[in-house]
């Protein structure tokens, strides 16, 4: 069976420059663009791809209208990077949770430095060590598709709003709606650390229909209450420590409230049981 070719109604006459490019990360987040198969290549056709990792040779003078940016920025290299990038283009899109949040290589900001001292290096000057942090840390990011790795059908409906002339809207209510529309159950009723209630969602709540509690990796969602997250995870047993390390794993330089919010809530309750 042949599959229709994606059409795209007021699709523009002169198709957009578009760039893909990887600083320090794993690369998933680049895989979950190609992981859409036969729609994603349908929608190439559709714009002038400049550049894509492995695939594509890169024009480091190119202009573009859209620079996809997956990986945080941790060495002198990829600090030059982003900006050469937010020079030569209209629209730059964080793709992933290390370009959005910084992800769990960020979690060094939290960590004393004679954990980490001896990988670093020291000797090459292109790989000059920055403190890991995401994109927008350093350079003006207009759209996010966050997530480890992003949802590949987020990025489809990204690149289609473009293509539509729209500006592309992110989804804008916590995990848990996702999780309920699914019919889970709520892994915080049966006592599981589940950070659904502040996450950002838009990722169809994948983890918790796989049975894998919400770590919380698309970053915080914009309406959240850390206060009552914090509450509610001491009340089902965790304590503090816990909770801090779970919340920083992968978006604790979005969380920089957190220590204050663990410290004011613990003096109420210590308050309120006087």
């Amino acid at each position: 069976m042949v599959k229709a070719k994606t059409i795209i109604k007021n699709a523009p006459k002169i198709k957009p420059k578009v760039a893909f490019y990887g600083i320090t990360g794993c690369a998933g987040c680049l895989l979950s663009v190609l992981f859409n198969e036969d729609e994603i290549l349908d929608l190439i056709e559709l714009i002038d791809l400049k550049a894509f990792p492995f695939i594509k040779e890169v024009n480091v003078e190119e202009k573009y209208d859209y620079v996809f940016i997956e990986g945080l920025v941790a060495s002198k290299e990829d600090l030059e990077e982003v900006k050469r990038l937010r020079e030569n283009a209209t629209f730059v899109v964080s793709l992933g949770a290390c370009a959005c949040t910084g992800c769990i290589p960020a979690y060094r900001n939290f960590t004393l430095k004679e954990n980490y001292e001896h990988l670093l290096y020291k000797k090459v000057e292109d790989l000059e060590d920055v403190q890991p942090t995401p994109v927008d840390m350093h350079i003006k990011v207009d759209h996010y598709i966050p997530g480890c790795p992003p949802n590949k059908k987020e990025i489809l409906t990204f690149i289609r709003s473009v293509l539509r002339g729209k500006i592309p809207i992110p989804y804008s209510s916590p995990v848990c709606v996702e999780c309920r529309q699914n019919g889970n159950e709520c892994l915080l009723d049966v006592g599981k650390p589940c950070l659904g209630p502040i996450t950002a969602g838009g990722c169809n709540s994948v983890c918790i229909n796989g049975g894998l509690e919400c770590w919380g990796c698309r970053g915080p969602s914009k309406d959240m209450n850390l206060e009552l997250m914090i509450k509610i995870l001491r009340e089902k047993g965790f304590d503090d420590k816990f909770i801090q390390d779970r919340m920083r794993t992968f978006a604790g330089l979005k969380l920089p409230m957190l220590d204050e919010v663990i410290k004011h809530t613990k003096e109420k309750v210590g308050a309120k049981n006087e």
